[in-house]
């Protein structure tokens, strides 16, 4: 194989994992998410630069291949992590760590092993790279994580509460799988270039970063949806800037819009409303979401909220429907003891229900 066009693609491996690596740190992810996912990252490419040294300089040094094998150990561990995250499985007792655990202290003790006897791999008199008695059963202790981490993404998948979240799953689930046929033809078929595994892998990163973008994203409005705004608000609490306020907007009278004007007429005030929260809302830092139904989500990192408030009113006020279209907005700014993103939304979701109440009364 040429060593150049081999270098070549390992490079651009790496760029891909390095990019979208720094791309997923900067999301809104959730803390555990961005360290599985960077863990994956990190690790494959120590794997990915242990196995060039080891095929481009033709070493047959025990040590080196028994790193570039324990880095493949650590990223199938990293890549079960990061399935458990995405899915939202966590472990919780020390037994069930225990045992997610175990595949990977298996192979570490047969990689110590091997220095001894040879047990996985070795090096004959030709100076040739062999396989050894356990190398099969190595494989196939760090194929359970995928196996695992496949069956979990198809379980839940048919357990999953809308369309995007079951397609997105279930993609999960079909790359753990194309991985492990992948890397499970490099481990036994070492001619096959291993640049391979880190095409599958920068794919299988590219679709995993569209899904998580398309599943935060409200298909009527476009605006940010209610997963997202979790784990937005997760953020905000967790960075304590106390410049900060939530505002939940509700849509006044919503229900008789619909069922006077009909749903299609409702859905084009949504489109409308949101359009006005953009052009309220310049700043970068400003967030905006669609909770749900006609409630909106703005995290607001400026100094004047009564005029946000303002603006937002007069410019809904002045769109061009048959019907009177106005929101009502509860406002609550960040303080230290909140220390859950639910307390704050609870907080301003008060105030919005008072005004609700007070418009009612009048």
């Amino acid at each position: 194989m040429n060593e150049v066009l081999f270098a070549e693609i390992y490079y651009i491996c790496v760029a891909i994992m390095l990019i979208l690596g720094f791309k997923t740190y900067r999301s809104m992810m959730k803390n555990a998410q961005k360290v599985s996912f960077l863990a994956v990252v990190f690790l494959h490419i120590l794997y990915f630069q242990t196995d060039l040294v080891r095929m481009t300089t033709n070493s047959q040094d025990l040590f080196l291949n028994e790193m570039c094998f324990l880095f493949f150990s650590l990223c199938t561990l990293s890549w079960f992590n990061y399935i458990q995250t995405m899915l939202g499985i966590h472990y919780v007792k020390k037994s069930q760590t225990f045992f997610s655990m175990l595949p990977l202290i298996i192979s570490v003790v047969l990689l110590l092993v091997n220095t001894l006897n040879g047990c996985l791999f070795y090096i004959d008199q030709s100076r040739e790279f062999q396989n050894g008695l356990l190398y099969v059963s190595y494989v196939l202790i760090n194929d359970i994580y995928y196996i695992i981490g496949a069956y979990q993404a198809y379980i839940y998948s048919h357990g999953a509460k809308n369309y995007q979240q079951k397609k997105s799953n279930r993609i999960l689930g079909i790359y753990m799988i194309s991985l492990l046929l992948i890397g499970t033809i490099q481990d036994f078929f070492r001619d096959i270039p291993i640049f391979c595994v880190g095409t599958s892998l920068s794919i299988l990163i590219v679709y995993i970063s569209l899904e998580e973008q398309m599943i935060s994203i409200d298909p009527l409005t476009q605006l940010n949806n209610r997963n997202r705004m979790e784990q937005y608000l997760f953020e905000c609490v967790r960075s304590q800037d106390l410049n900060m306020y939530l505002l939940v907007l509700d849509v006044n009278r919503f229900k008789k819009i619909n069922d006077e004007h009909g749903h299609a007429q409702g859905d084009l005030a949504l489109k409308a409303i949101a359009n006005c929260l953009k052009e309220s809302c310049i700043e970068k830092s400003d967030f905006i979401a669609r909770y749900g139904g006609d409630e909106f989500v703005i995290v607001y990192k400026g100094n004047d909220v009564e005029d946000l408030c303002q603006r937002i009113h007069d410019s809904i006020q002045k769109l061009p429907f048959p019907f009177d279209l106005d929101v009502s907005i509860g406002c609550a700014l960040y303080h230290k003891d909140i220390h859950k993103w639910s307390d704050w939304f609870i907080e301003a979701d008060k105030r919005l229900y008072n005004e609700k109440r007070n418009l009612k009364g009048q």
